[in-house]
């Protein structure tokens, strides 16, 4: 160690009270580079400490008043002096003052006569030593303060003895705090759980037998007896045999480590809202599912689970009630499946699930051994008689009603993609087929699937390749015979597709959106060209266009019509907007609103298939309607059927009660026109009179049934344009 330098000399405190050899070690160490300060007695000697906190005290023994074991021993009570150098100087060489020294804390001692020349050699090392424990103990410190905010402790096992030697934080980890640090391995197992124990043991005795490094996570108890989870690496130190000498491990408390993983893990698999297993779990579970079906020859289903008319109460209830009408569907459909139909396992206990929340509205329940597809339509049949109760959410009356698809795998895929789309397509099939229901998954769906996305993929474009077109079937006075009135009818002609009538891509256009585009053009459309016929002498009172209802619920529809007419310059009241009966019933007030800002603009308004949506009579005088339009399925027959004759009369009478209009639609014979001119019906229209004709088309026919003459029915002018 170099001599200590002048910009950072150690500080050396000599306390004697000889004044002449404390001279002389003065003298000696400012020669060897220290700096010293001195004390004549024991009492001043700690005061100069106190004062100067110097780095080495040398101190002779025999003083007056508090000799150098006294002193020696108060200084080492003092906080921070555990490891400061003392140098004991005494000139007695007896065996028990040299022990008394020690007892006292010295850290050396030095015998008079005191060699000078050595004297800052020995007090320099002395420095060093002194540096150096400084730096074992902050190290030590900075050490245990790391494994203590890590949570890691060690151990050691010695072969001879058979014991462990634990740290501290090893103790207190392990729950055996304020124990010996040595014990037995079985004392540290008496600390693990019993389905952990013979794990750990075999681990710990593999490791003395082969001598490799390894790892190990285990549960113990810790000191309330709570369940911690620790991670253990052990590795081995042989001796000359090759036989294992030593065991050095680590062990480190992992347990809110592994509870954040189990939280991510439950983020990842499970629903957050219904605490069902979510897409990820139930595909891991299916997959299983399906693997062991194939495997074993047997069949299981899928029952794909979709809620009707969710989104209506989302809109009208709101979110709140929405979810928590959700997490009651959760318990009902947990109650619905019987543990015999158990399919998704929980990834943290043993406990079964038996269904998953896919997402929205959307649920999956998996069957994965059924003797036959009909114990799948069991268990539907099960689940739709339980959700068709009536739930109670914060004093209002929810009912809904399910939709379900089945797949029965492997016979309808062989994976589990393939599977949750067959589910689907089927779904869809059952609410096509009016919902509430269930229905199983055949391959004609999944050709109609394809029909579907090609005829989807087709309609996108069809605006752009003005591949849409209106037809219009005129309507006639029951009395006058004269035309009044037109219905704009849209028309798909598509160069794969052929010609597709409304029924096929119309529900398609709305469920994808496009109908709102399609509908803005029908309506500009059928506005402009009923202005053009009406400048060039046509006598139409009204031009009826329907109303989708994707269209009727947008906020801005009132202001899009009224846009459409200042651009086309057609009267508002010659337009004539339809809408379905459903349509207006599914949200009656919100209906009611949008109807009487139509009406401010002027137009007329129907109510389009009426007697099939089962309105409410107090709604409907409430709606700001000018015409009732009958459906065809109450003309058909209306000669013969008693039933619909009735209808049809009770109809045209609350009509003319209410000051409405009332057109009949799909009149086809000369019988069911006199039926509905003797019942007193407004106006008529169907084949009997003319069948839907295109622009040019309704042109002549417009023209012929002008001309003098001419059969005011229209029915010999439809057979001179028509035919």
């Amino acid at each position: 160690m170099d001599p200590p330098t002048p910009s950072n000399p150690s500080l050396i405190l000599v306390v004697d009270d000889d004044h002449g050899l404390r001279f002389l070690v003065t003298t000696a160490l400012e020669q060897a580079g220290f700096d010293v300060i001195e004390a004549q007695d024991g009492h001043a000697g700690i005061m100069a400490y106190l004062e100067h906190h110097p780095d080495v005290v040398l101190m002779d023994v025999m003083m007056p008043g508090m000799d150098g074991f006294s002193a020696c021993a108060e200084l080492r009570g003092l906080p921070g002096v555990e490891h400061l150098p003392i140098l004991m100087m005494t000139g007695l060489e007896d065996e028990e003052s040299i022990t008394r020294a020690y007892d006292a804390g010295a850290t050396d001692f030095i015998t008079k006569p005191i060699n000078y020349a050595l004297l800052g050699h020995r007090v320099r090392y002395m420095c060093r030593s002194s540096q150096i424990t400084e730096q074992l103990v902050t190290s030590e410190h900075r050490l245990s303060n790391a494994q203590r905010i890590a949570r890691l402790g060690h151990w050691n096992w010695d072969a001879v003895t058979n014991e462990i030697d634990w740290s501290d934080e090893a103790l207190r980890i392990v729950g055996l705090a304020g124990t010996p640090s040595e014990s037995s391995l079985d004392e540290f197992l008496s600390r693990v759980p019993g389905n952990d124990k013979h794990r750990v043991r075999q681990w710990f005795h593999r490791a003395i037998a082969l001598g490799e490094e390894s790892d190990l996570n285990h549960c113990i108890l810790g000191h309330d007896n709570s369940e911690r989870y620790i991670r253990q690496q052990v590795e081995a130190i042989l001796d000359d045999t090759g036989q294992v000498a030593h065991l050095y491990g680590t062990l480190q408390d992992i347990t809110e480590l592994r509870q954040a993983e189990a939280r991510i893990r439950r983020l990842a698999y499970f629903d957050s809202l219904t605490g069902l297993p979510n897409r990820e779990s139930f595909k891991e579970s299916a997959k299983q599912a399906l693997e062991l079906a194939k495997r074993h020859d047997r069949q299981g289903a899928l029952l794909f689970l979709d809620l009707d008319n969710f989104k209506r109460v989302n809109d009208t209830l709101g979110h709140n009630i929405g979810d928590l009408l959700l997490k009651e569907i959760a318990a009902l459909l947990q109650q619905a499946v019987r543990v015999s139909d158990v399919v998704t396992h929980n990834v943290f206990k043993d406990k079964a699930y038996d269904l998953a929340r896919l997402g929205g509205d959307e649920f999956t329940i998996l069957l994965p051994l059924i003797s036959r597809p009909e114990d799948a339509a069991v268990t539907a049949r099960r689940i739709m008689e339980l959700l068709t109760q009536s739930i109670q959410l914060n004093g209002h009356d929810v009912v809904v009603t399910p939709s379900i698809g089945i797949a029965v795998f492997p016979r309808d895929g062989d994976s589990v993609d393939g599977i949750l789309k067959h589910g689907d397509m089927a779904m869809y099939h059952a609410k096509r087929q009016g919902k509430n229901t269930f229905v199983f998954y055949d391959d004609s769906m999944n050709q109609a699937a394809l029909k579907r996305l090609m005829i989807e993929n087709q309609l996108r474009k069809a605006l752009d390749r003005n591949e849409l077109s209106l037809h219009y079937q005129p309507q006639v006075d029951t009395f006058s015979g004269r035309v009044c009135g037109l219905e704009a009818l849209l028309r798909w002609h598509n160069p794969e597709l052929g010609l597709m009538m409304p029924l096929e891509f119309i529900p398609l256009a709305e469920e994808t959106g496009l109908m709102l585009a399609i509908g803005e053009w029908v309506l500009a459309t059928a506005c402009r060209q009923t202005k053009a016929w009406i400048d060039s002498g046509a006598q139409i009172a009204h031009i009826a266009v329907n109303v989708s209802v994707l269209q009727f619920v947008q906020k801005g529809f009132p202001a899009c019509v009224a846009r459409i007419l200042e651009e086309t310059g057609l009267e508002p009241q010659v337009l004539e907007l339809e809408v379905t009966e459903s349509l207006l019933m599914k949200d009656a007030e919100c209906a009611v609103q949008t109807l009487q800002a139509l009406k401010t603009i002027g137009v007329q308004l129907a109510i389009d298939d009426f007697g099939t949506g089962y309105s409410s009579l107090a709604y409907l005088k409430q709606f700001p309607i000018d015409r009732l339009k009958i459906d065809r399925a109450f003309i058909q027959d209306i000669d013969q059927d008693r039933d619909n004759a009735a209808i049809a009369s009770a109809v045209i009478a609350m009509a003319e009660s209410m000051a409405l209009k009332v057109t009949a639609e799909g009149v086809e014979t000369d019988a069911q026109l006199g039926f509905l001119k003797a019942t007193r019906c407004d106006e008529v229209q169907g084949y009997f009179i003319s069948y839907p004709l295109s622009t040019a088309e309704m042109s002549r026919f417009l023209a012929k049934t002008e001309e003098p003459g001419s059969d005011k029915t229209g029915q010999s002018a439809y057979r001179a344009v028509g035919e």
